[in-house]
């Protein structure tokens, strides 16, 4: 189980959805089915457990004014414009 914001090395799956964990942000994507079975059961304990550390992380008092950590070189963007070479 991954430990949410506290670092950017650490992902984890469940099922098909992965789960990719960073100082600012967690992303996920992918699907997960869960059926009706001991696979399902254990798949959506997993989930319950993943999203209740995400919300308990949220509700530690100074992760909003922590912004130290939030810059442009985490974004997917780096803001620099380049000229279209197929143009």
């Amino acid at each position: 189980m991954i430990e949410p914001f506290a670092n950017n090395h650490q992902s984890m799956q469940i099922g098909e959805l992965v789960i990719e964990n960073q100082v600012d942000k967690i992303i996920i994507y992918g699907d997960i089915e869960l059926t009706l079975d001991a696979t399902g059961y254990q798949q959506a304990q997993q989930l319950h457990e993943l999203t209740a550390k995400i919300v308990q992380a949220f509700e530690t008092p100074d992760i909003y004014s922590n912004n130290a950590e939030k810059s442009k070189e985490n974004d997917d963007q780096s803001g620099i414009n380049i000229d279209n070479p197929f143009l």
